[in-house]
């Protein structure tokens, strides 16, 4: 299971459940609905598989539930917090070299520095990355792929997509996810110590948005509002969308990922 993306999905999910609950005060409820119809319809101009993708959908969701989740609840409930901390800590920070080769490719060598300098920080005064250190000393985390690369570089907003077990998706971020992935430090403690590193990553993932998932419960149609939520956010993460899209949907761009540890 594609970690970041799971974890991408369900922050998004959340901040697409506050457009529900109309938690832009200040903003007009006529120009809050006009904007969010306006993106829901440019994302229905990207799923022209939507029968597919449906049917994926279904297929995921029911396979959730039938194992992921279930698994996910157990080693929750068994787990001590300061274990599943420590697990996600260190697969946390083996995405951070990653990180530092994509946003070297963008342009930005400073934050390149900056993540490799987490990485490094983490491993070596954090116990491997079991302990992070480096937030306290104020290095900050950022994540980013070789599909937000491929956007930078002028590939533009791809079909939407829907994979078995990986979930939503782009045809370009698909593609950027592979790459990822098949470079990725994850990938290559898995290949060395086995097929156990990447089921810990996995559960580690669905177990960090098990807090999230009664935002899905009210839902109407749960496949548009993951899938109007999902792309909504991923363009927020190539560009800044901040004059186009309500404030609750803007991504933190020097802080991709909370800290779910806390909802738990």
């Amino acid at each position: 299971m594609n970690r970041q993306r799971l974890v991408l999905l369900l922050l998004a999910l959340l901040l697409s459940a506050c457009a529900g609950q109309n938690v832009r005060p200040s903003a007009d409820v006529g120009d809050a609905s006009a904007e969010e119809e306006m993106l829901a319809s440019s994302s229905a101009d990207r799923d022209p598989w939507e029968g597919f993708n449906r049917r994926m959908f279904s297929f995921n969701d029911l396979l959730d539930r039938a194992i992921l989740k279930p698994v996910a609840k157990g080693y929750s409930t068994v787990t001590p917090k300061f274990m599943r901390t420590g697990v996600s800590n260190f697969f946390r920070n083996l995405r951070q070299p990653v990180t530092a080769a994509n946003l070297l490719l963008q342009g930005h060598p400073i934050q390149a520095a900056s993540a490799t300098g987490r990485f490094a920080f983490n491993a070596v005064f954090g116990i491997g990355g079991l302990f992070d250190p480096a937030s306290a000393a104020e290095i900050p985390f950022r994540e980013r792929d070789f599909g937000q690369t491929l956007a930078r570089w002028g590939w533009g907003d791809s079909r939407y997509l829907v994979l078995p077990i990986f979930g939503p998706t782009t045809i370009r971020d698909g593609i950027g996810s592979g790459v990822s992935t098949s470079v990725s430090p994850v990938s290559w403690l898995a290949r060395r110590e086995g097929a156990g590193v990447s089921i810990l990553y996995g559960v580690d993932a669905r177990a960090a948005v098990l807090p999230m998932e009664s935002f899905l419960q009210d839902a109407a149609d749960p496949y548009l509002l993951i899938r109007d939520a999902y792309l909504q956010r991923r363009h927020c993460q190539v560009v800044d969308c901040s004059d186009e899209v309500p404030d609750y949907l803007l991504p933190d761009y020097d802080y991709e990922v909370p800290d779910f540890d806390s909802l738990r």
